[in-house]
């Protein structure tokens, strides 16, 4: 019976407002990350310390940008619908609030290949066996698989616009970094936080050029179902 509810819930639940719900559960383990690290290192606690909130989109280099600035995890995919839920309006207002954002066609094929390899933990092993074991390969998945519902059933795929926007679908980040000029961006935020140190690169999947993966069909997918991100952080192929 409760994978039944579940089922229903996550099937007539928006992605974002189930975010926001868990944000918003008194004495939740999201609320809780403000004062004491979970047993995986997150931890929003290095946030308020810093008066700041980063948004961690998935395949964006946030574990590796965590770990320079926070020495942690951070507070994991959450989007900022969820941190103004946590940290309460006047502090997410107040607070230097940054992400990063990446190529979607790129994003994609570093995604696919991260769960190809086993990904970050068991949740994400099981994923990619269960689902990615089906396609012989990437442009498969892509044609077959990436659709504007699926994608909303594994967090690594979820549109980056999602994330950044607030209760009202405005975008609300006093800052939005490019993967694509990681370097630059990052002195960017540590001459903003007051901060010196280096960028370390963690989780960072192993592959060709991300054109290599896609036909002509899978690359028109992508721009159909990432129409948004692509529009509205002003990517190409």
């Amino acid at each position: 019976m409760h994978a039944v509810i579940n089922s229903i819930y996550q099937r007539s639940v928006p992605w974002g407002y189930r975010q926001m719900l868990r944000a918003y559960k008194p004495n939740g383990p999201l609320r809780r990350l403000r004062t004491t690290p979970d047993a995986e290192d997150y931890c929003l606690a290095p946030f308020d310390e810093n008066r700041c909130i980063f948004v961690h989109i998935p395949k964006t280099a946030g574990i590796s940008l965590c770990t320079a600035l926070f020495e942690c995890k951070g507070g994991g995919h959450l989007t900022a619908r969820a941190y103004r839920a946590i940290f309460g309006a006047q502090a997410f207002n107040e607070y230097f609030k940054f992400t990063f954002v990446r190529n979607p066609w790129d994003r994609i094929v570093s995604a696919y290949t991260f769960l190809s390899q086993g990904g970050a933990n068991k949740r994400d092993a099981v994923w990619g066996q269960s689902v990615l074991s089906h396609y012989k390969n990437f442009d498969e998945f892509a044609l077959q698989w990436l659709d504007q519902r699926n994608i909303y059933g594994q967090i690594h795929f979820v549109p980056q616009w999602e994330f950044v926007v607030s209760g009202q679908g405005q975008q609300c980040m006093d800052f939005v970094g490019r993967f694509e000029r990681l370097g630059e961006d990052f002195q960017y935020i540590t001459d903003q936080l007051g901060r010196s140190c280096d960028l370390p690169m963690v989780n960072a999947s192993q592959r060709s050029s991300y054109r290599d993966y896609y036909s002509a069909a899978s690359r028109k997918k992508v721009e159909q179902v990432y129409q948004r991100d692509i529009e509205q952080f002003g990517y190409s192929f």
